[in-house]
């Protein structure tokens, strides 16, 4: 059949009927507490994606855990299986329009010259946002099984192991959430709490948690008490021009809690919707649509918030101990045979993570030497797999290197940063100071410093050869050393 190109009212009648199955998938998640769970599990993965978006892909693909344009799964070398449908999105298509005369007329309809004259100025313009029909795949859709990656080695999801010490950066991260929003976070309640798990004081614009809370409940009920502070401020109660109840009030902190809480695996057995009848009582959909878009605002900024904060103290936590740091390394480089050599472990982190090298050579100079840098007065260079210490530079330098020997080493200057390299021998450079002078990693100050500590070792080197020589000769052939006359 040969193919017929869509109109624009085509498109508008497509646009309708993917518009038509959201609200009927909306509707379809409050009819029960747990119609509206299995919804919040399903935002806690796509919290990335419009309300609209969300609703639109769970509603074509039950139980779809991560999603992507053919674009981006090109990019993370994973291919769309062929035969494979995709799920239909709205993708934002901004449109700018010029007045002519009195009328508006889209960009790509006007003249040049009138684009000419908007862009200068001269002609009056506006913006208006539309909405055309884009595609993703999930990630059963794809080849990455098939090739070993997981959804969070492509999407870095965080994993949390349910430890006292990893509740304590999940209230640290919420507590960072709590600054950026100016809310006070009390010592102890202000009353009474009974059985309550927390407490928000809008005018106080302060949160107090139960000192009976395990560190555990402290998390979740910590993210619920502050939904309140994002969502029932002064401030944004203001903004919505509606006043909010408090059945509503206190359902859309639950849903926020529940949301957060489940992407990041805590447990949600306890959670409590059952405000779900007297929440939608009297809502249309719009309503729904709108309180409900509030929830996936905030929970998605939540989530992101806490990303950022758990895997900056990681990286702190890399930093401070090597052995953390390279396995962190090796993990993302898929390096689990540990009988690989360094040379081949080098080449599969230069396929993945190429500017992860340097650290790699350095943590594993740290944790194999443990030898403190900070002590070192002078120039010093542990050539990976020569030795199991640092040496001054200039002997670690002295070493016959093969022609197709991987050499890398990790060189110390005082008061700088250790830099970690690694060549092919003799077809990049003849030893590591060569290297060095050929990638311009250094100052030329310290250029200077090496060359002289490199040309004072070779004389030394010499002068020590010919009194080996000198004492050779004078035992063989009986002549006395002072006879010698050298420079």
């Amino acid at each position: 059949m040969a193919y017929k190109k869509k109109t624009r009212e085509d498109y508008q009648k497509e646009v309708q009927a993917l518009t038509d199955k959201m609200e009927t998938q909306l509707a379809s998640h409050f009819v029960s507490q747990e119609s509206i769970k299995e919804h919040l599990d399903f935002m806690s993965r796509f919290h990335r994606y419009s309300t609209r978006n969300m609703l639109l892909i769970e509603e074509q693909f039950q139980g779809a855990r991560a999603v992507g344009s053919y674009a981006y799964w090109e990019k993370q070398g994973v291919q769309v299986q062929k035969g494979e449908k995709g799920i239909k999105i709205f993708v934002p298509s901004p449109v700018t329009f010029i007045k002519r005369d009195t009328d508006w007329i889209a960009w790509k309809d006007a003249t040049k010259t009138e684009q000419k004259r908007a862009k200068e100025g001269a002609l009056p313009t506006r913006k208006a946002m539309y909405y055309k029909i884009g595609h993703v795949f999930e990630y059963t859709q794809t080849d990455a099984r098939e090739k070993g990656l997981e959804v969070s080695e492509l999407f870095a999801s965080y994993h949390r192991n349910g430890s006292i010490r990893e509740a304590e950066s999940f209230r640290r991260a919420l507590n960072g959430i709590a600054e950026t929003q100016d809310v006070t976070l009390l010592d102890k309640p202000l009353n009474e709490l009974g059985t309550a798990k927390g407490c928000f004081y809008p005018e106080l614009n302060a949160i107090a948690l139960n000192p009976r809370n395990s560190d555990i409940e402290n998390v979740t009920v910590m993210i619920h008490e502050l939904a309140h502070a994002n969502l029932h401020n002064t401030e944004r109660n203001e903004e919505r021009g509606i006043e909010l109840n408090p059945h509503e009030k206190e359902f859309q902190a639950e849903m926020v809690a529940y949301t957060v809480a489940a992407h990041f695996g805590f447990p949600t057995d306890d959670f409590s919707l059952s405000y779900l009848a007297s929440w939608t009582q009297g809502r249309d959909l719009r309503d729904k649509e709108d309180l409900l878009h509030e929830v996936h605002q905030t929970s998605g900024h939540f989530i992101r918030e806490i990303h950022s904060s758990l895997e900056h103290e990681q990286i702190l936590e890399r930093e401070a101990s090597p052995l953390k740091m390279i396995e962190h390394i090796e993990n993302v480089a898929h390096i689990t045979y540990q009988g690989m050599s360094l040379a081949e472990r080098l080449e599969r982190i230069m396929q993945h993570t190429p500017e992860d090298v340097g650290a790699y050579l350095t943590n594993i100079a740290k944790q194999d030497t443990q030898q403190d840098f900070s002590t070192f007065d002078e120039p010093m260079m542990l050539v990976h797999g020569a030795t199991d210490f640092f040496e001054p530079f200039a002997k670690a330098n002295d070493r016959d290197f093969d022609e197709h020997e991987t050499i890398a080493y990790t060189l110390v200057i005082p008061g700088e940063k250790p830099i970690s390299q690694h060549f092919q021998g003799l077809e990049e450079a003849s030893s590591p100071l060569h290297h060095i002078l050929k990638t311009e990693v250094v100052s030329k100050e310290t250029e200077q410093v090496l060359e002289k500590a490199w040309y004072d070792e070779m004389i030394s080197k010499e002068d020590r050869d010919l009194e080996k020589v000198k004492q050779i000769v004078s035992r063989q052939l009986h002549v006395p050393s002072k006879d010698f006359h050298t420079r």
